[in-house]
This record gives C-alpha cells, sequence and structure tokens, in this order.
C-alpha cells in the first residue's frame, strides 16, 4: 500500500500540483493494496493505521469509519474496486472535484482545475460570483464554477464501477439542543477544555508551539491550558500596529505565564511592499480553492518570524479558531427573540445572515442581490429539512450556515498561510468534542457567550483570567486618537450612521491593526464611492479582478 503524507498539509509552498485523476475504467489496474493519499491529523492515532482502515472500507461502512475519526484531515483512498474522497467535519482541508472526459480530478488547488479544464470568467456562475463580491465566499458545495464542486464540511465521494455517490457522515445541527440548565454544564464544559488541551499537549509530543496571542477569549483559553497542565515548549506572537490592544494584553498574559513573547509590528510601508511582492502573489493562488478569497492577516507575521526571529521549522502553530463563533458570540440579538409564523422564522434568519455577512460594499447592498443571495441561502437551509419545530431552535440554523460558508472557507482559509511556509498546525477549538458539545448547548447558554465566559473565568487556569483586561480599548496610531474625537463630535448632531461612514472611509485606513488596506493608496480608499465596510471589501474585489471579473462579481464587458 502507498501512502502519501506529510505532518502539515504541504511540504512547502512550491508543492507538486497534487491533482489526482480518478479513472472509474481502471479502478481494477491499481492494485489490491491500494494507494491512499493522507492530509492533517488524528488524535490518538498513527498514519499507517488510518490508511489500513482507509483501504477495507466499502460504500456503507465509510460513514460510521469517518465519524469515529477525532482530527482535521483530509484523505483520497483508491482501492483495488473503488476510490473515496473525504474532509473532517469542519473542512480544515479542502477538497475540490469535477468530472472530466477521463473520470473525476480531485484537487485544492482552484488554478490548477481552472487551468486543466480551460476555465474562465465566460463560465463563472454569475450568482455565486455576486455573493463572493457580497461576502467574500460562495455558497453551498458550489464554487465561482458551475462544473467544479467542493466536499462540505463531513462530506464524501464514493466512486465505484462508474457510480459516483455524494454522502455526509457528519452534520452540525445546532438547532436540536438540550433541555439543560446552564449552570448544569459548566462542569462538563470545564473537563470538556481540559479534554482538548490534553489531547493538543499528546499531539505536539514536545515540538514548539507558536501561539498567536490576542486580547480575546480563544487564544487565552489554549496559552492557559498549556501552562496550566505543565507544556514549557511555547512561544506567543502578536503582530499589528505599534502599541496596538491585542499586543498590549497578550504580552501582559505571556510575562504572567513565563512564556516567550514575540511581537511583529506592522507597518502602512512594509504591508504593502508585502501585498506587492511576486511570494504574496504565489501565497494568495495557493490559498485558493474556488470557494473565498485568502485570509491575509497572518501571512507577513509568519514570514517575520521565519526569517527575522528564528522560529523553529518544526514549530506546530496553534491557534484560537473559531472558539467565539461555536460558543455562541456570532448569534445576532433578533435570534434570541424567536417567534412567528414559519415564513417569518425563515425571513428573520436570513435577513440575520445578510445583515451579518452580505455586505462588504454598500453599493451592491440592493434589492435583487439580496434577494439572489437570499434564495440561494434558504436552498441551502432547505436540504437539511428547513426551520426546526422548536423556534428556539432557529438560531441553530443560522450558526449551520455561517459554519458551512463564513467559517469552513474563509476563517479556515486562514490554516493555508502556516501550510505556505511548511509549518504544521493544530486547532483545538475546532476539535470533534467541541462540536457536539456546543451543537447541544442551549440558547441561555450561548448568549453573550455566557457559559464559555463562566467556565473560563471561574477555572482561572495560570491565573491569567483576572486583572487582565478581555479586548480593551485602544485607539492606535496615537496621533491619530485627537482627530478621531474632533471628527466624532463634529459628526454627533449627524447620527451615528453618518460617522461610522465617515471613520470607515477616511479613519479605518490608518486604524486597522493589521494595515489591511495598506495595498491600496490612501488617497483611492478615501475617494472610493463604492462602500467599502472594511479592508475585506478591497482584498474580495482584487479576488475577483484576478478571475477576469469586475469588482462586482459580473464580467468585464458587462457594463450594468
Amino acid at each position: 500500500m502507498t501512502i502519501n503524507s506529510t505532518n502539515s498539509f504541504y511540504q512547502s509552498k512550491n508543492r507538486e500540483n497534487i491533482s489526482v485523476e480518478i479513472d472509474a475504467d481502471r479502478h481494477s489496474t491499481i492494485g489490491q493494496s491500494g494507494r491512499v493519499q493522507f492530509r492533517g491529523y488524528v488524535h490518538g492515532r498513527t498514519l499507517e493505521g488510518v490508511a489500513r482502515e482507509a483501504i477495507q472500507q466499502d460504500r456503507e461502512s465509510v460513514l460510521s469509519w469517518l465519524n469515529g475519526l477525532d482530527g482535521h484531515f483530509s484523505l483520497i483512498v483508491k482501492g483495488s474496486e473503488f476510490t473515496f474522497a473525504a474532509v473532517d467535519p469542519v473542512r480544515s482541508l479542502p477538497i475540490i472535484w469535477t468530472q472530466s472526459e477521463n473520470g473525476v480530478v480531485l484537487s485544492d488547488d482552484g488554478p490548477a482545475i481552472e487551468k486543466r479544464l480551460g476555465l474562465d470568467a465566460s463560465v463563472i456562475n454569475p450568482s455565486m460570483a455576486r455573493a463572493v463580491a457580497l461576502s467574500g465566499f460562495t455558497i453551498g458545495n458550489s464554487t465561482l464554477y458551475p462544473q467544479v464542486k467542493q466536499l462540505g464540511p463531513g462530506e464524501v465521494l464514493w466512486l465505484e464501477k462508474g457510480e459516483m455517490l455524494e454522502r455526509s457522515y457528519f452534520h452540525w445541527d445546532p438547532w436540536q439542543p438540550f433541555e439543560a440548565q446552564v449552570d448544569d454544564l459548566r462542569k462538563p464544559l470545564s473537563q470538556l477544555n481540559q479534554k482538548l488541551i490534553e489531547d493538543l499537549v499528546a499531539s505536539a509530543n514536545g515540538r514548539q508551539i507558536l501561539l498567536p496571542l490576542s486580547a480575546g477569549l480563544d487564544s487565552r483559553l489554549i496559552v492557559s491550558g498549556l501552562q496550566e497542565f505543565g507544556y514549557q515548549n511555547v512561544r506567543c506572537v502578536s503582530y499589528g500596529l505599534a502599541g496596538n490592544r491585542e499586543a498590549k494584553t497578550s504580552y501582559a498574559i505571556a510575562k504572567r505565564l513565563g512564556y516567550e513573547w514575540t511581537f511583529v509590528p506592522y507597518t502602512q510601508s512594509k504591508m504593502r511592499e508585502i501585498f506587492h511582492s511576486s511570494e504574496y502573489a504565489a501565497f494568495k493562488t495557493f490559498s485558493d480553492s474556488l470557494t473565498s478569497i485568502h485570509f491575509p492577516q497572518e501571512y507577513p507575521m509568519l514570514l517575520a518570524m521565519l526569517t527575522e526571529h528564528d522560529l523553529d521549522p518544526e514549530a506546530i502553530c496553534v491557534n484560537g479558531q473559531s472558539g467565539d463563533f461555536i460558543a455562541g458570540n456570532h448569534v445576532p440579538q433578533l435570534m434570541f427573540e424567536p417567534g412567528g409564523d414559519r415564513q417569518e422564522r425563515l425571513d428573520r434568519i436570513v435577513r440575520a445572515l445578510l445583515a451579518k455577512h452580505y455586505k462588504h460594499w454598500a453599493s451592491l447592498v440592493d434589492d435583487e442581490s439580496l434577494t439572489l443571495v437570499g434564495d440561494l441561502l434558504k436552498q441551502e437551509i432547505d436540504k437539511i429539512g428547513g426551520l426546526p419545530e422548536d423556534p428556539y431552535g432557529d438560531h441553530g440554523i443560522y450558526e449551520y450556515c455561517e459554519f458551512q460558508d463564513r467559517q469552513s472557507k474563509y476563517v479556515l482559509n486562514g490554516q493555508r498561510a502556516y501550510e505556505f511556509f511548511g509549518l504544521d498546525w493544530r486547532l483545538p477549538l475546532w476539535d470533534r468534542a467541541y462540536l457536539d458539545f456546543w451543537a447541544r448547548a442551549p440558547l441561555a447558554a450561548k448568549k453573550n457567550e455566557n457559559l464559555y465566559r463562566t467556565v473560563l473565568e471561574e477555572d482561572n487556569w495560570a491565573g491569567v483570567w483576572k486583572g487582565v483586561s478581555v479586548n480593551p480599548t485602544r485607539i492606535r496610531p496615537g496621533w491619530l486618537v485627537p482627530i478621531r474625537l474632533v471628527a466624532k463630535a463634529m459628526h454627533a448632531p449627524l447620527g451615528r450612521e453618518r460617522w461610522h461612514n465617515f471613520e470607515r472611509r477616511y479613519l479605518t485606513y490608518w486604524m486597522s491593526s493589521t494595515c489591511a488596506y495598506a495595498a491600496w493608496p490612501f488617497r483611492q480608499v478615501a475617494a472610493d464611492q463604492r462602500g467599502a465596510y472594511s479592508a475585506i471589501a478591497w482584498h474580495i474585489a482584487d479576488y475577483l479582478v484576478s478571475k477576469g471579473l469586475r469588482w462586482d462579481g459580473r464580467l468585464m464587458d458587462d457594463a450594468a
């Protein structure tokens, strides 16, 4: 049996094209021993053991087998009479696929698929292009191209004797919570947090852990847990504008824990240089699975850590994704007020999704776009059986939609930065046990991250949960503070919306801790009339233009 694997997803940024063509007519020639291509890790299992089990599956057993793997992975398995491909329950390692004249092509490499099939802007799905223009990611299992699909979280593609089956072995279904009191869940969550750290410690096995440490809850949970349970080979890092709130707080945490702490400063000029470099262009291409823009903020930090700060090349990167989401912090207020008939409930969920995630260009937020995207979201909700009987599960439908699209495609695309530099990674707050626990947590436990915060503060691991602020307000750079105060006072009579529009257009360029606008001159951003909600809008436009489209997702010659 042949096994292809790396500890991290790729050995280097100059990886070979990993597209795998599968010809159903040639399955019998592969050989009895088979071939397994595996990426990622599984807790408590060896690669060889997983591979041996994988090649022994059939179309009925494979679902329960995959459901029993606890880790983050993708795999492609070619047996003597079958082939299957699967991704983990959060789709941390993407697989896209398409049919060709010779069979099926499986890859994570969007540009390679485009080149192989000769795809260009003329065949891009206009509905998905508009969704990307508004949000930065596609909807459901669609990519930008109708003929290319992705495997969604917890999905498997099975090919046997010319037949192709798409199946799910896992659904994250937070619309069916326990009937439990919040206080009764405090001890189980505390025990679960301990298990996540113990699994991380076992998986790291003494290797250095690089931990991007912020001012929030999630990375603090991980770093304090590592200290609480005796893991010493930890290096903390913060980045961004000098003196930003993340850096100030993370330094205080690292100092109290006794861990080495490094700060990587971001400046407009340095970030502009990086954003326009050929290496960064290669990173954007590397991150492209035709479902989302790249995740820009950690690339400069990793570049500096490896070239200027002697980071161990065998280090494991561990971030706090996505504790705030899974613990309920993204559930909007209107989801805590369920009621109405089924149509009213459905409209409330879709309206909340549109307001939160489909807003990056104000000039695109019109009735036509919102109706188009809203209908696509409703189709995805229909695929999971529609709304739950109990309106108090409606928040779970909202969470599911964000999980399937924004979290699994855009947020987890941040892992590509580690892989581009050949670094391994772990995602403890996306471990299966956490997915299962928060799927069943009642609505009251999620409001304001009530249960999550309470347990973290009560346990007070390593003594960093008291006396160190969470997400303090801190405006940087300092020279902008008086200018902002004067501008805010002048806008007071005009209302909050006018002030926020002014701030986004003229001040956020300089206030962005990660200098995320730096690829574009300030005068260009300030003069723009399209209504960018944040720097992400500009990165979205850049991505669409790279695909031969306009910034709004339309064809270049479409003046409408």
